[in-house]
């Protein structure tokens, strides 16, 4: 299973499904969390059924989780991304 991490928009590549304990190797972030999962929107949760979690970008335990896969013709440097951004300081620091 391939996901785009929602805290540094890095792609993950997992065995199988997305596990409670499991975070990012680039930056940490859990990936078992409100802010990776489908039933995400605007800042809240859709799935009626599931429970108010406290922290959206932390670990939870949610019977309704649902990952999102990423495409792997998905590009790390999408608008916005942790590539751009890096693209973006590479630029600015360049000395003439």
């Amino acid at each position: 299973m391939l996901i785009r991490c929602a805290a540094c928009s890095d792609l993950v590549e997992l065995p199988e499904k997305v596990g409670f304990r499991d975070t990012c190797p680039s930056c940490d972030a859990w990936l078992h969390s409100c802010v990776n999962c489908g039933f995400w929107e605007k800042d809240r949760c859709t799935e009626p059924s599931a429970e108010r979690v406290g922290d959206p970008e932390g670990q939870n335990f949610c019977e309704w989780y649902r990952g999102i896969e990423a495409d792997s013709t998905d590009k790390r440097d999408h608008p916005g991304g942790r590539g751009a951004a890096e693209d973006l300081w590479k630029k600015l620091t360049k000395k003439k």
